[in-house]
């Protein structure tokens, strides 16, 4: 019996492994495409002053990065709910 349970034990945290890893490759990707949208928001937005001659707005300028954060995070959530939906449910 003592064995039984060991092999059980094995073979599930070999599946929450594969799973564990699986699930990293979207999130990486997922990150990375926020982490790409917040840094082009600010670089759109600073490069706009530039071009313009005119002084760099920085208010401004991180009111849009937070703004595109924000955004960004909920379309992450979102998008981890329409590929994993039985990660969020407890």
């Amino acid at each position: 019996m003592l064995k039984h349970s060991a092999e059980t034990f094995a073979t599930e945290t070999t599946r929450q492994a594969r799973r564990y890893n699986r699930d990293r490759g979207l999130q990486i990707v997922l990150w990375l495409l926020w982490t790409l949208a917040v840094a082009g928001t600010a670089f759109w937005h600073w490069y706009a002053d530039i071009a313009a001659q005119r002084p760099v707005n920085l208010l401004g300028l991180v009111i849009y990065s937070v703004l595109a954060g924000l955004v960004g995070m909920l379309v992450i959530t979102l998008v981890e709910l329409w590929f994993e939906p039985l990660r969020f449910m407890d």
